[in-house]
């Protein structure tokens, strides 16, 4: 039997050998991929619905009929204009409902504060059935399916002069205003539609102490963009003293 003896120098050629073996079928190493970059995702700016409370109220008569008057403030703290609508409940001592209203306000600016003057009874509108106690304001969900979606932005005002008047106001208010001002349409369509305005009247206080709003009869039938014209009003009731109007125009 012949044994076969590997010397050091026989055992050192076969390692290199196996060595250069093992290299020539190493795989290539894999060319690193380009690193994924992450796009940010894109926010949506979130709503901020207006904020609606009761500013006043005053039980008045209207024409021998009894009303109520309010003034309802809404705080548009958003970063867009927006509009709401103001659900109105008057209730008595009970807490049942004698009267409301369901009010459509106009745009208000971002960052805007907006008084509403409206009435619940007297000879046109909604009828009391019992004496107001309480006045309840609420933001009106989807009202008609426009509210918060409304097209209805305001005009621009100047020039508002507040003057004592012998007017009869057909309530039973002691003081009698009549206002002037001057109307610019603002926006960039022409006003074939008709406005609806309001005036609010506030004591040296800051306090309200009466107002009225309505329909103009003195807008023009077309009031092109950037034209203005001249409106009047007389017999706008108050229960005190008046040093201030704020009178407001909107579209619609």
């Amino acid at each position: 039997m012949h044994t076969r003896t590997i010397t050091l120098a026989t055992a050192a050629v076969l390692a290199a050998a196996l060595t250069a073996c093992s290299s020539d079928h190493d795989p290539a190493p894999k060319e690193a991929s380009a690193a994924q970059v992450d796009q940010p995702a894109t926010v949506e700016p979130v709503a901020v619905a207006p904020t609606v409370s009761l500013a006043w109220s005053h039980n008045a008569t209207s024409w021998d009929e009894p009303q109520v008057w309010y003034v309802t403030r809404v705080k548009n703290t958003g970063a867009s204009e927006a509009s709401v609508a103001v659900d109105v409940r008057a209730l008595d001592k009970t807490g049942t409902i004698v009267g409301s209203a369901q009010d459509t306000l106009p745009n208000i600016p971002a960052g805007a504060t907006f008084d509403y003057f409206g009435t619940i009874g007297g000879s046109i509108g909604t009828e009391l059935t019992g004496t107001p106690d309480k006045i309840e304001v609420s933001r009106a969900e989807n009202a008609f399916g426009r509210a918060g979606s409304i097209e209805a932005p305001m005009l621009k005002t100047s020039e508002v002069k507040l003057t004592a008047s012998a007017d009869d106001t057909y309530t039973d208010a002691p003081n009698s205003y009549d206002l002037s001002a001057k109307v610019t349409n603002s926006t960039t369509d022409a006003v074939s539609s008709g406005v609806t305005q309001q005036v609010i009247l506030y004591n040296a206080q800051g306090q309200v102490v009466g107002g009225e709003s309505g329909f103009s009869d003195n807008i023009p039938q077309t009031l092109p963009t950037g034209m203005s014209y001249r409106e009047q009003w007389t017999g706008i009731p108050a229960i005190g003293e008046a040093t201030r109007a704020v009178y407001t125009v909107w579209v619609g």
